[in-house]
């Protein structure tokens, strides 16, 4: 009886010693699992919580339950995350053009033409010009006269010199006097300082609106680029011709050419003319560049 008892304390002695073993095993995985999983969520921010795998039910035999040598945890090599791939739209990766505003009604349109004229330098009497209503209608008009080879001094914001045509009589002939082209040098100095380019390209997308008013002279407003050649065509072809050479006839209260050739020349032509060389070469020039820049804008309609 003694024996028997002496046995069985001893068993249970035993399956407590196997017990305490596993049970220090368990705690050691658990440690180790909660510091891997910490770890990684302290590389990388986030990351699904892994629970330890359980053991077996079964108590594991004595010869296999041999004291694990607990070791200190080693921080596994994590790389660092990777970077997420942008995928971008491709019509955001390509740059846009700025959107063309809506073309104003032609009677509403003074405020589109300030607003795209704006940040070009126009001078004064460019200012002046802007002021006044209508200015779409009041521009084809200027043209509608000028293709008819008329000055439209009333339309264009430069004013008639207010000193008189001087003249130059030596008792022989009367010509023009020289000193009559310096009249008009602040008007070749204004159209020399005009950015032409600019002026154009910010004006290219009203040239529907210059057609419709063309349309109010009874013409095909389709017609309207060509006149607008036309007049350019004019004041470039204006022939070279020294006034102060030309005689000059007097005709009641104006004075004439002698040479027929220049009197019948339109007046357009003639006012060029009567500014002199110098400042008649500026505005041809000018005329030639804005000739250029309006055939390359007509061409791309």
């Amino acid at each position: 009886m003694t024996n028997s008892k002496l046995a069985v304390d001893e068993g249970s002695a035993r399956l407590r010693r196997q017990s305490g073993a596993v049970s220090t095993l368990h705690v050691a995985l658990i440690a180790l699992g909660i510091l891997l999983v910490a770890g990684a969520a302290y590389f990388w921010g986030f990351g699904p919580a892994q629970e330890p795998a359980s053991g077996s039910d079964t108590p594991p035999r004595v010869s296999d339950a041999a004291p694990a040598k607990q070791q200190s945890p080693v921080d596994p090599e994590i790389p660092p995350p990777a970077e997420p791939e942008i995928v971008m739209d491709p019509a955001e990766s390509l740059p846009t053009e700025p959107a063309t505003p809506s073309l104003p009604l032609l009677n509403e349109s003074d405020d589109a033409v300030r607003d795209a004229l704006a940040a070009i330098p126009l001078g004064t009497a460019g200012q002046q010009y802007l002021l006044s209503a209508n200015i779409i209608e009041r521009s084809s008009s200027a043209v509608y006269l000028m293709a008819q080879g008329d000055v439209p001094y009333k339309l264009i914001p430069i004013a008639r010199p207010k000193t008189p045509f001087p003249i130059s009589d030596d008792g022989l002939k009367v010509t023009a006097d020289a000193l009559g082209f310096d009249r008009y040098d602040a008007l070749s100095g204004w159209l020399r300082q005009l950015d032409i380019a600019a002026i154009t390209e910010a004006l290219a997308w009203l040239t529907p609106l210059f057609r419709e008013a063309w349309g109010f002279y009874g013409e095909a407003p389709e017609t309207f680029d060509a006149a607008v050649l036309s007049v350019l065509d004019t004041i470039i072809t204006t022939p070279e011709i020294d006034l102060t050479e030309a005689r000059l006839l007097r005709k009641e209260a104006v004075w004439i050419f002698e040479d027929p050739a220049i009197e019948a020349l339109p007046p357009l032509q003639k006012q060029i003319l009567r500014m002199g060389p110098d400042n008649a070469m500026a505005v041809k020039a000018v005329a030639g560049q804005t000739r250029d820049l309006w055939a390359n804008v007509a061409s791309q309609e």
